[in-house]
């Protein structure tokens, strides 16, 4: 047998008859809504305005570059990813920092580390971030 969790169920013509009968027919929205809108502009979203989106479309391949300066130094050289990786097990973050300044990075960036790898946030300030997470 069937078991119905919901045992009452709605139909339009749930009420009856004699209770609809004073109602009307078509159902407008109310005019005093949470969010009023514009009769030009029926969207309850603002007018979009891409010139920020593109604003940091443009400064996020700035910190794609800057993150490529370190990955590529990871990858070309042996001696500096060991470094890096050891200055960062130590919680040496002077050391970290200086070794990631050293690839051309010129940007403001942070660095955490967890015995599981290394997280560096690339940030420009007026619009976006970049966060890079290195595993070893």
């Amino acid at each position: 047998m069937y078991y119905n969790p919901y045992p009452y169920f709605v139909y339009p013509n749930y009420y009856p008859a004699w209770v609809m009968a004073n109602q009307p027919t078509i159902h407008h929205p109310s005019s005093h809504l949470a969010m009023p809108t514009n009769p030009t502009n029926r969207s309850p979203f603002p007018i979009i305005n891409t010139k920020k989106l593109k604003t940091s479309a443009k400064q996020i391949k700035v910190l794609m570059q800057q993150a490529q300066l370190l990955t590529d130094k990871i990858d070309e050289s042996e001696q500096f990813a060991h470094d890096l990786m050891n200055a960062a097990q130590q919680s040496n973050k002077t050391e970290v920092e200086k070794l990631i300044a050293s690839t051309g990075v010129t940007i403001k960036f942070e660095t955490t580390y967890t015995p599981d790898g290394l997280r560096i946030t690339f940030t420009e300030i007026s619009c976006c971030k970049l966060t890079l997470i290195l595993g070893w």
